[in-house]
């Protein structure tokens, strides 16, 4: 069994990995949910595949995960 790191965003193939489909896709082809240009410092953008619709917001490299 290969095993590889998994990277969801791969900005220098600028490509998008679906959690849920697990589809390599172009970034382009994934919409982002809107948000307040006055809170965006603050938030982590929203994806949306249009490949099966699954929701999801990748963790940026700089945040910690709280248990």
């Amino acid at each position: 069994m290969q095993s590889r790191e998994h990277k969801l965003v791969d900005p220098e193939k600028r490509t998008i990995l679906c959690p849920r489909c697990e589809e390599e896709q172009p970034m382009r082809d994934f919409a982002t949910l809107g948000m307040c240009p006055l809170y965006s410092s603050m938030l982590s953008p929203i994806y949306r595949c249009k490949r099966c619709n699954h929701l999801f917001a990748p963790r940026s490299a700089g945040v910690l995960a709280t248990a």
